[in-house]
């Protein structure tokens, strides 16, 4: 594994092709003290760091890579678009190369169905100071922001997509849907939630899944389970007497006028109380996927499987520190928001690699996270030079021994759930 490792490093921060880059974005001119990869590299070891995530902290690092400390005012004034920019193609760059590594029990839940792959969408809001409010307005007028929303294959444990928009854009307007979603499930919430969106998504023979908005009052036209066929016509509201698992397709009216149908399932589960009881909440779910392929016990489980994109969050806001960005400045926050993800995309292309060589070894991508933190600064400063090897011997050494799930005996949320569904079918 540790040849795949240099290789992996130095496939996305290739001295040459990163300065190339860096001329083509327009971040680099005549190439002096200061090289772009050096650059990139500080900012990545500073975005997965241990210390304040700051200018101050990037310079420091800088010289521990490059050997030298550059100019207060010359390396600040390297914060521009273009040099964001070349950040972001390292990102992309990244996010093409990762390993396609498939999860077997995904796999066969899926088999049969028509769906090629799950993606977990949902976005996440980052504060800001007061002074970034300009050029990223929040919701609160106290402090800035900005809101990332992520696409996650969760067959491939890899991220699809992430798109950037000021905290104040709403959920539905940042989502951004790729041209491509040929058996494609998309697991989406309550704030995704749109008609025109699912006709959209159907249309182009993709299949979603979704929390139903309590404003939505479609009307039943078929009905499995729940509910007596006398009600087949009315409303799809609280008022009707349902038991147990509801099943049902219901009409709902798309924007600019028409109606689509729909299959709507309620299931009833129990959920803790912050007074530590317990209660039964009816979840409401609407999605395309068919009866025969899936129960609506079933489909429920496989919305559980979202948890996954939340986790990715509280991984990139624990371990990378999205929110303790201090800057007003969009090229700033662009160049630490890019060096984040690019953490994010080297523990996840790590966490293949460990699934193919010991298939009875599951990563852990918070763990896996959490020692390239430890490690990052030493490998990225040995990047070229004999004592890499040495460092990454020890770095695989510490995944096998600290980057796995902790209880064998306990899978991970999406294996867990795609054998449930698996041995239900």
């Amino acid at each position: 594994m540790t040849t795949t490792l240099i290789e992996l490093f130095k496939s996305i921060f290739d001295r040459e092709m990163v300065l190339a880059w860096a001329r083509d974005c327009g971040a680099v001119v005549r190439l002096r003290l200061i090289h772009p990869q050096d650059f990139a590299l500080a900012l990545v070891s500073c975005a997965m760091g241990d210390e304040e995530r700051s200018v101050a902290t990037a310079r420091r690092l800088f010289d521990r890579i490059a050997g030298f400390m550059p100019e207060e005012s010359s390396f600040y004034d390297r914060f521009t678009p273009p040099m964001a920019e070349l950040l972001r193609q390292l990102f992309l760059r990244a996010l093409e190369s990762c390993s396609l590594e498939r999860r077997e029990a995904l796999s066969k839940m899926l088999g049969g169905t028509g769906i090629l792959d799950v993606l977990a969408i949902d976005a996440s809001q980052v504060s800001l100071p007061a002074s970034a409010t300009e050029v990223l307005p929040s919701t609160h007028e106290a402090h800035g922001g900005f809101k990332l929303t992520a696409t996650l294959s969760l067959l491939f444990q890899k991220l699809e997509r992430v798109d950037l928009t000021d905290a104040r854009t709403h959920d539905r307007k940042a989502l951004k849907l790729a041209r491509w979603l040929h058996g494609q499930l998309l697991l989406i919430d309550r704030g995704y939630s749109d008609h025109y969106l699912f006709g959209d998504i159907a249309d182009r023979n993709g299949f979603f899944l979704s929390r139903l908005k309590e404003s939505s009052v479609p009307t039943i036209t078929a009905i499995r389970t729940g509910l007596g066929q006398q009600h087949v016509g009315e409303k799809l509201t609280g008022d009707l007497p349902y038991r147990g698992v509801v099943d049902v397709d219901a009409r709902f009216s798309v924007r600019g006028g028409g109606t689509r149908v729909f299959r709507v399932i309620r299931v009833v589960v129990e959920q803790d109380t912050r007074d530590g009881y317990v209660q039964d909440v009816d979840i409401w779910l609407v999605t395309n996927l068919t009866p025969e392929d899936f129960t609506a016990e079933q489909i429920a489980t496989i919305y559980r499987m979202r948890w996954e994109v939340e986790i990715l969050f509280r991984a990139l806001k624990s371990v990378g520190r999205l929110d303790q960005l201090h800057s007003a400045k969009l090229p700033v926050i662009h160049a630490f928001l890019y060096a984040s993800l690019l953490a994010v995309i080297l523990a996840q292309d790590i966490s293949a690699h460990m699934r193919r060589l010991r298939p009875g070894k599951e990563p852990s991508l918070y763990r896996v996270m959490t020692l390239l933190l430890g490690y990052l600064p030493q490998i990225l400063a040995k990047l070229g030079t004999r004592y890499l090897r040495q460092t990454l011997i020890a770095f695989e050494a510490a995944l096998w021994r600290e980057g796995t799930n902790p209880n064998p005996g306990r899978p991970y949320a999406v294996e867990k759930y795609a054998m449930e569904v698996c041995h239900a079918r």
